[in-house]
């Protein structure tokens, strides 16, 4: 077994050895600091992970809202649009009607033609 001697190494020894004790017990230190981040940081990315599956799921039911709006949007304009179509049709018989009317009215009134 080496034996430590002052001669040998001197007050420069003692230096270097507390140095690396000293830098031997700051490792350690980060290293606890390190892994005690590591966790943290792995409960955190579950906590995102939970947050980020909840925001999916909720634009998902957006979507489907939508499109379901949408599909019942174009259902109410395919209706207008026949309804309309329909009295395009019926337009010329609806306008004669009324003329007749009006001339009625008017005869009863006694309003010249």
């Amino acid at each position: 077994m080496p034996h430590f001697s002052w001669e040998q190494y001197g007050i420069a020894g003692v230096v270097i050895g507390v140095l690396f004790f000293i830098l031997f017990r700051i490792l350690t230190w980060v290293m606890k600091w390190v892994d005690k981040q590591a966790e943290q940081y792995s409960v955190e990315r579950g906590i995102w992970l939970k947050t980020l599956d909840a925001l999916n799921n909720s634009i998902q039911l957006h979507s489907q809202g939508s499109i379901e709006a949408r599909k019942t949007q174009e259902e109410a304009h395919r209706y207008q649009k026949s309804e309309h179509e329909k009295l395009a049709e019926n337009m010329n018989t609806i306008c004669s009607s009324l003329k007749e009317t009006e001339k009625a009215l008017s005869r009863i009134n006694g309003y010249k033609e």
